[in-house]
């Protein structure tokens, strides 16, 4: 009786239905991946803003945003490239703003080490001159012959190491920090970059073969 029934459901009405789903599901991908790439570029826009490339401070806030968020990016990416693989006149421009975006995101790195590099090196003069200026003044107490009450020359003397060994501290602290961050945004960028490009090319392949006279 089953037998019977299928048999009477036309052809067309049987080979329509997959292609009806797979039309709905490469739209669903459209939508998800156009409110990614749209969410990454907002977020992006209000938590560097207001833009001021030419700043170290911003430059690192705005390589670690990017980073953490970047996987955002490619997750859209990767569905709005699925959703029109089929549309050469869309597929391949995206195709290759995505080798771009990858390829940006790789050399970022140089730039993540460098201002890195240079952060490390304010930070610790910032830290060894107020430090320098803590101990010109306790120098200057324990030269002079008016002591505050109730303190003694030794006690000035153990303030003034135990500002050198902190001073010492605060410089290992802020170099591992700096250092730690910097890798974290390298992992991201370098990571998703390397996704992005393969993302790419993934897309222009599959468009070569789909051209008339392509290779299966």
């Amino acid at each position: 009786m089953t037998s019977i029934l299928r048999s009477r459901v036309p052809n067309s009405a049987q080979s329509s239905a997959p292609l009806t789903n797979i039309t709905m599901g490469r739209n669903i991908c459209l939508i998800v991946g156009l409110a990614c790439i749209a969410g990454f570029i907002v977020d992006m826009l209000v938590a560097t803003s207001p833009p001021t490339p030419f700043e170290i401070g911003w430059r690192i806030n705005f390589l670690q945003q990017a980073g953490e968020r970047s996987i955002v990016f490619l997750f859209g990416a990767a569905l709005l490239l699925y959703s029109q693989i089929t549309n050469r006149r869309i597929a391949k421009p995206f195709s290759l703003i995505c080798l771009g975006v990858g390829v940006a995101l790789m050399l970022s790195c140089i730039v993540v080490i460098r201002d890195g590099l240079v952060l490390q090196d304010v930070s610790v003069e910032r830290i060894s001159k107020q430090a320098e200026q803590i101990q010109n003044q306790m120098e200057e107490r324990q030269n002079s012959s008016d002591l505050p009450e109730g303190v003694t020359l030794e006690q000035l003397q153990q303030a003034s190491a135990q500002i050198t060994t902190e001073a010492k501290r605060l410089t290992s602290n802020t170099r591992t920090d700096i250092a730690r961050r910097g890798l974290a945004s390298m992992g991201n960028l370098l990571i998703v970059g390397l996704a992005l490009v393969g993302l790419g090319r993934c897309g222009l392949r599959n468009i070569r073969q789909m051209a008339p006279g392509g290779r299966g």
